[in-house]
């Protein structure tokens, strides 16, 4: 599913405007309608107080507002936040109906402590304060606001987007409004996908308010959100006459003393998936302990020195590594010189691979020579990871991860998956970026991310699509993370429950 920016969603509203002779009013007029159908199912004959800022998203509040009243026969009271006079045209057309109605009132700027006493009494309050476009941080009574109404035991459904969010990026622009659901128009935004904006969102429902299809269809977009449509297209077809190396060869490469379960989970997750063989290239002292560990892979013993790949290791792969269709490295690999010349060897191979843990700290040094391959690398780092490779701190990445994730992408071109709340696919090609919507913090446990390189691996093995093995298998890590939830609940997990639970992901985008 597309999502939208503040920008792409004002030009699909002066597009439907201007191309289609759609007025806004109308466009206004069916939002409310959107508003009333859900609030009239779920929260009718309750004390309603609808919050209404400046500009559009108070005027789709004040169209509720007569919506309720004139079909609803709700009990309403309308707060305006702001002064009236800010509201847009198409606003003050509903504002000047509401007075007609006899809607009752009140202003915070003038009865702040009324409208206070009325939030405290409401059964429901509606956030139409701010919508997509507010960038400025929220002060003063209007941050007093957003405090008191957070503090309710109301009922609180945001219009389009919660106030206080910046549509782009999530952040909370000073505070903000935390809803139970908010209802978004047309498509989803970029800000409700991402931490922090996604926990004060809800339950998202995106609502239709007729602005054409055709216009959604031709609309460019540079963030899409990773749904159960868009994965079901993605999967790799299996043929009835097929064998197992129909489904690629897989060599994992990592494992040394005392991580050994590592390897282990990254190539069973990638037969989980389906890769149809999978060696695994560990030191010898370690081919027995991961051969009990993992019976339906091979292994390939290789040189060591001091429990991990030596150097000399490098010289053997170079050897064999042309036997294999994909590598995933970095698993329990090590970070010292040897590691270096292993990771060399891969680069130099041209083969589909996909890099982690360890093995990134191993591709740091050869970062100008990735520019270099045919076929795309994928990385899959989590912050402390991304830190490292792009040498700016944690907390840098943290304030805008979507950015250094896009630009590192493009700057390198690889497939970037960040591994966060949510995880961000970034396609170098067309800088697309591309979020999971699903995941669950039960599985923020050493292992989970062994476990999404065995999986991009896997499906990469199958499908011979690096862009496409990695949406995949962000999005089977996500979806499986919520199948344990339910049957282990949110303390017992184990990152190795996702292989018992990836075949429930499966059969239900199979069912699509």
């Amino acid at each position: 599913m597309k999502l939208g920016t503040k920008r792409e969603m004002n030009q699909l509203d002066e597009m439907a405007i201007s191309n289609y002779l759609i007025p806004s009013v109308l466009l206004m007029e069916q939002a409310a309608s959107r508003l009333y159908e859900y609030i009239s199912q779920e929260h009718s004959g309750k004390e309603i107080l609808i919050l209404c800022g400046p500009g559009n998203n108070g005027g789709d509040g004040l169209a509720l507002a007569r919506q309720l009243v004139c079909l609803g026969k709700e009990n309403v009271t309308i707060g305006f936040v702001a002064d009236s006079e800010k509201l847009s045209r198409d606003g003050k057309c509903y504002q000047a109906i509401c007075e007609k109605l006899c809607i009752p009132s009140i202003s915070l700027l003038d009865e702040q402590d009324k409208l206070y006493t009325v939030i405290e009494s409401s059964d429901v309050i509606v956030d139409g304060i701010f919508g997509t476009g507010l960038t400025r941080v929220v002060e003063g009574a209007t941050k007093a606001l957003f405090v008191r109404v957070n503090q309710s035991k109301a009922f609180k459904v945001s219009i389009d987007i919660p106030s206080g969010i910046q549509c782009d990026t999530g952040v909370i622009l000073g505070e903000a409004i935390k809803a139970d659901c908010t209802i978004t128009f047309q498509l989803g935004k970029v800000g409700q996908f991402v931490y922090p904006g996604l926990e004060y969102c809800g339950e998202l429902r995106v609502v239709d308010i007729g602005i054409p299809q055709a216009l959604v269809e031709e609309m460019a977009c540079s963030h899409y959100v990773i749904e159960e449509q868009l994965a079901s297209k993605l999967l790799p077809r299996r043929p009835i006459r097929s064998n197992k190396g129909t489904y690629g060869k897989v060599l994992v490469i990592g494992g040394q003393i005392g991580m050994s379960g590592a390897i282990c989970m990254t190539s069973l997750s990638a037969m989980r998936v389906g890769a149809g063989l999978v060696t695994m290239a560990v030191p010898k002292s370690l081919t027995q302990i991961v051969e009990q560990k993992v019976t339906e892979a091979m292994t390939l013993p290789l040189p060591e020195q001091d429990g991990h790949l030596s150097s000399q290791a490098a010289d053997v792969l170079k050897e064999i590594i042309a036997r294999y269709s994909v590598i995933a490295i970095g698993p329990g690999l090590g970070r010292d010189i040897s590691a270096q010349r292993i990771m060399e060897v891969v680069l130099a191979s041209d083969r589909p691979t996909v890099v982690d843990a360890d093995g990134l700290y191993a591709l740091k040094p050869y970062l100008e020579q990735m520019k270099l391959r045919k076929t795309p690398l994928i990385l899959t780092p989590h912050v402390g990871e991304m830190s490292m490779l792009c040498e700016v701190s944690v907390e840098e990445i943290l304030k805008d991860p979507m950015k250094y994730a896009r630009d590192f992408s493009k700057r390198y071109g690889v497939i970037t998956v960040l591994k966060l709340e949510r995880m961000f696919i970034v396609d170098p090609a067309s800088e697309t970026l591309y979020i999971t919507a699903k995941g669950h913090q039960a599985v923020a446990k050493g292992g989970a991310g062994d476990v999404l390189t065995g999986f991009i691996t896997g499906i990469l093995a199958c499908n011979n699509q690096p862009l496409e093995a990695a949406i995949l298998g962000a999005y089977l890590h996500g979806d499986t993370s919520l199948h344990v939830v339910e049957h282990k609940g949110i303390y017992s997990v184990l990152p190795t429950d996702l292989l018992d639970y990836v075949g429930d992901s499966f059969k239900n985008l199979m069912s699509l």
